[in-house]
């Protein structure tokens, strides 16, 4: 049975007492020995330490993704804070991120540099990327149009898959079984030498799942909802001569998940697919004030069904070319860049007399910005011009200021706009299209206050985004532009380190709202957006001593509304993991997930991963 929202509510209100108590100073804060200021790429485009960012950003490491008791890259997504994800089950379920309170679609989903995203709806599709394959995260929260171009109103959320960075050979692999029939085993290594570096990985996991559908919902069969995956991910990079270096990476993942629908039966309830992404580049300093970076890249989202023809074949090609000149007392950068997205296969552009009307779309940008520190202050400026063929032009810009009044506390506000052009489906389905949608656009700012001090980190953001023609699914299903829907909130986050132990906390509070007016009667109705809730939050702990390491977290998430009005509870959940190593190389582990069992849904009529154990020994050559 789902929490009722007043528990999810206490929960929160424990997260934002916690953080606002370190926020005041009413518990001191401590120097440590672990450094949490690492190098970043995702919020300039450009290589800078996270404490010079100027944005709401948040690194996952390896040994974060190792320890996580997260099945999934949307559940662990979450464990960030500043995220809500919906699921229709487990493991490769159709699921769907909200960043600061936008929808799926409306952030990006970079690998390695690369947009990896379906043409059809827009989203990253998450679901289809393996954890196994990732080594660090990069989430940057806020307008991101001005770097990244259109579909970053929420943010951006890039993904690094594994590479060498030790000289020598570094072989790793790891296994494991748990409940519900889950089995997961992954090889591979890293070598570098003299300049050329290496890294392969294999990975193979697969579970029996869950019945995923509650028994009143009309999409319900009465069965175990599965799912089964395999990847490879590889990259080679080789140093040129002393300033110049090349390499390529790629990523490859394919499987099948069983689902539950009103259109299908049990047995051909389910779905094949196969995602990928490739880039290659060269970057180098043609002079010492000069870096530049050329990069080409393919990534694809294909998915096929058994029970009805729709088997999309989709591709989106890159080109992008970025420099940065050290020039007026400060830093410029310019660039260029080239997207290509192509859509085809059975049902989309071939079998049949439901069709899209258009299959392929190209994107033509130049971007730029500078940055400069006089004394205490940092100001960045960043501007972008999309071309988007058949849908218009559109620049967009950002602001931000820092302000480093005492050497660990930052003072930063910020201004963005950003757009999202209405996607293939949006537009062109042959079933419910509305060629008459317009992009939207939106303007967001922010203010922080921040304190970081060795792995002790303070924060609390304020943010409000509007955004107008909003696209929102009507109860047709059909994408319509609300007039506007507007995003507003504050989350306050804090990370202490004491002794051994690690506390950390996260909570948001905000409001959301869609304004739609009736095209005939002119009638304005208000409404929440659908699956936001007005306060989540995540509260951790994490111990290491000798061999022992282990943690724990609670994730919470107030009611909300599904797309049809459905009522959804809050809920409060607990995860916890633990890790013992035997010797330098080995290592046993275990995560235990939603500890008690909590019935619950992020999507109306669809459960939640029930309360599941997985064990596994790991070995690492150190």
């Amino acid at each position: 049975m789902s929490l009722p929202s007043t528990r999810s509510a206490a929960a929160l209100a424990v997260a934002a007492r916690c953080a606002s108590a370190l926020a005041a100073g009413l518990i001191p804060l401590h120097a440590s020995s672990q450094s949490m200021n690492p190098v970043v790429v995702t919020a300039t485009r450009t290589e800078t330490t996270i404490d010079r960012a100027l944005a709401d950003i948040t690194v996952i490491d390896a040994q974060s993704i190792r320890d996580a008791g997260a099945a999934t890259l949307p559940e662990l997504l979450r464990s960030a804070g500043g995220i809500e994800i919906s699921q229709t089950g487990g493991a490769g379920s159709v699921s769907g991120l909200f960043v600061r309170g936008t929808r799926n679609s409306q952030s990006i989903v970079l690998v390695d540099g690369i947009r990896i995203e379906s043409p059809l709806s827009g989203g990253g599709l998450v679901e289809h990327l393996p954890l196994s394959a990732i080594d660090r995260i990069e989430i940057v929260r806020g307008p991101a149009s001005a770097l990244y171009g259109s579909g970053a109103i929420g943010g951006v959320i890039q993904v690094f898959t594994r590479q060498a960075d030790v000289d020598g050979w570094w072989p790793w692999a790891s296994a494991g079984i748990g409940t519900q029939g889950t089995q997961q085993v992954q090889v591979g290594f890293r070598a570098a030498r003299e300049g050329t570096r290496v890294a392969l990985s294999l990975a193979h996991e697969s579970t029996d799942g869950f019945e995923s559908t509650r028994s009143g919902s009309p999409d319900f069969q009465a069965d175990r909802d599965g799912n089964r995956q395999r990847s490879l991910t590889a990259s080679l990079s080789h140093r040129i001569a002393a300033q110049w270096e090349a390499g390529a990476s790629l990523l490859v993942n394919d499987g099948r998940v069983e689902y539950d629908d009103a259109f299908s039966t049990a047995s051909t309830a389910r779905q094949d697919y196969r995602s990928g992404a490739a880039s290659a580049w060269v970057r180098g300093r043609p002079t010492d004030d000069w870096q530049t970076e050329l990069r080409v890249g393919n990534s694809s989202i294909d998915y096929s069904f058994h029970a009805f023809t729709f088997a999309p074949r989709t591709d989106s090609r890159t080109i992008s070319w970025q420099n940065t000149v050290a020039a007026w007392g400060g830093s410029l950068l310019l660039g260029v860049e080239s997207l290509v997205q192509r859509i085809d296969g059975d049902g989309v552009t071939r079998g049949g007399a439901f069709v899209y009307a258009r299959d392929s779309r190209s994107t033509d940008s130049v971007f730029g910005g500078y940055e400069r520190a006089w004394g205490e202050h940092t100001l960045r400026a960043t501007l972008r011009r999309d071309r988007i063929e058949s849908v218009g032009s559109e620049t967009t810009g950002a602001l931000a200021w820092g302000w480093r009044f005492v050497p660990q506390w930052l003072l930063r506000a910020s201004y963005g706009t950003a757009f999202r052009a209405p996607t293939f489906d949006d537009l062109y389905n042959p079933f419910s299209p509305n060629p008459a949608l317009r992009p939207e656009k939106s303007r967001g700012y922010e203010v922080a206050l921040e304190q970081r001090s060795g792995a002790d980190l303070l924060r609390a953001t304020a943010f409000s985004s509007r955004i107008d023609d909003a696209i929102e699914l009507d109860s047709f299903y059909t994408a319509q532009n609300l007039a506007r829907a507007r995003v507003q909130g504050l989350t306050l986050e804090a990370r202490r380190a004491i002794g051994a132990w690690v506390l950390r906390g996260s909570a948001t509070m905000q409001h959301t709202e869609g304004v739609s007016v009736d095209p005939v009667t002119g009638a304005r109705s208000d409404a929440e957006l659908a699956r936001r809730a007005p306060r989540y939050g995540v509260i951790g702990v994490e111990h290491a001593r000798g061999p022992w390491r282990f943690g724990a977290e609670a994730i919470a998430q107030a009611r909300r509304f599904d797309t049809l009005g459905q009522r959804m509870a809050g809920y409060v959940f607990v995860d916890a993991w633990a890790s013992y190593r035997i010797d330098r190389d080995w290592e046993l582990f275990a995560r235990a997930a939603n500890l008690g069992d909590r019935d619950y849904e992020t999507a109306a009529g669809y459960r939640s991963p029930p309360r599941s154990l997985f064990v596994g020994v790991r070995y690492a050559a150190r």
